[in-house]
């Protein structure tokens, strides 16, 4: 038989044959999955870090605290030195990621009903002597290291702890 004598045959339906076609489905899927998971590994990293940075803030605000608890001074400097440098060393790997730290302390004096309660009692900005009562308040301010927090509308974030001590008589 002659091959150009033979009727050609006739093309299938375009809009059939795109129905049966399964090729590049997986790809169509992930392209929706995908952004998805991504987002949520993303967010699960920067909430990971985010639980650093608190826990850093934490540990730093206690090693602080125990330079007022202890009975002698310290060999160079003011305690008041000596709690901003252990705060220093324990979070100066977040300035990296343009955070900024603060310490401030209180110093209520010696804890006692005529003291504290007086009319015009105002606490002083330093560690005080031995038996006084002092607050620490170390605060760590960043924005967020992936960007997620922005997408929640959540420019800065903000670690902080507040400790009361007595200071060792």
């Amino acid at each position: 038989m002659n091959p150009s004598a033979r009727r050609p045959s006739r093309p299938p339906l375009f809009a059939k044959q795109l129905l049966r076609d399964e090729r590049g489905i997986a790809s169509i899927e992930f392209a929706f999955v995908g952004i998805i998971a991504m987002i949520l590994f993303i967010g699960t990293v920067e909430i990971a870090l985010e639980m650093i940075a608190d826990a850093s803030v934490q540990a730093a605000a206690q090693a602080a605290s125990r330079v007022g608890l202890t009975t002698t001074a310290p060999s160079s400097g003011t305690r008041v030195q000596k709690a901003q440098s252990i705060v220093e060393n324990i979070l100066s790997g977040w300035r990296n990621v343009g955070a900024t730290i603060t310490v401030s302390e209180l110093n209520y004096g010696s804890y006692g009903y005529g003291n504290v309660a007086s009319a015009g009692y105002s606490p002083t900005q330093d560690m005080g002597g031995y038996g006084d009562v002092v607050v620490y308040n170390i605060k760590l301010t960043m924005p967020g290291i992936t960007g997620v927090p922005k997408l929640f509308g959540i420019s800065q974030l903000t670690f902080q702890r507040n400790y009361l001590v007595q200071n060792e008589k």
